[in-house]
């Protein structure tokens, strides 16, 4: 399948690199979706959705330095797992819960109550990437702030800004929805 799935790459050192990625990423980038879904078909199938994903805007993936490639793919790859576990509702939890709980956006549960998972999860998706990319890492992958910031290539105040720009954003997201719902 991955084979077929390098094939429509036109570019040929475009192809080679991107095997050359695979090969040297497919096993943490398994044990990402493993952790994440508990079943090693279904982590299979989320590495391999991710390069279909890369393979089919090519451009975004080459566009991305080589050192952030493993950080991009990270995201990808729990997202989709994220997605995968969520679909299957294998066990019914709320995957933005760590995040959302963090002592910066505190929310009363009324409020929060008055919002549905699914309009938190596409109003996150709309967050810009740097921000998003931060959250994702540090509140779902249960990285420290520390490895955020290690695993994207930024300082640690970057990380921090971005984390807390993403958090004031959801919160201010929350209070909207609750105010449109009263």
């Amino acid at each position: 399948m991955i084979d077929i799935t390098f094939a429509v790459i036109e570019n040929e050192e475009e192809r080679r690199e991107l095997e050359e990625f695979y090969s040297e990423n497919k096993s943490r980038l398994f044990r990402i979706a493993l952790s994440k879904l508990h079943n090693a078909s279904d982590a299979e199938d989320a590495v391999q959705e991710v390069f279909v994903r890369i393979a089919d805007k090519p451009e975004r993936f080459f566009d991305i330095p080589p050192g952030e490639r493993t950080a991009y793919t990270d995201v990808i790859v729990r997202n989709v797992a994220v997605d995968m576990f969520n679909r299957r509702a294998l066990i019914p939890v709320d995957p933005l819960e760590e995040g959302i709980g963090d002592s910066d956006i505190l929310l009363d549960d009324g409020l929060l109550g008055r919002c549905s998972r699914d309009e938190i999860v596409e109003f996150i998706e709309r967050l810009p990437e740097l921000q998003r990319n931060v959250l994702s890492l540090h509140c779902l992958f249960d990285l420290t702030i520390d490895e955020t910031a290690q695993r994207l290539g930024i300082s640690l105040a970057a990380a921090k800004k971005r984390l807390m720009l993403a958090r004031k954003a959801i919160r201010a997201f929350i209070e909207e929805r609750g105010k449109d719902h009263e």
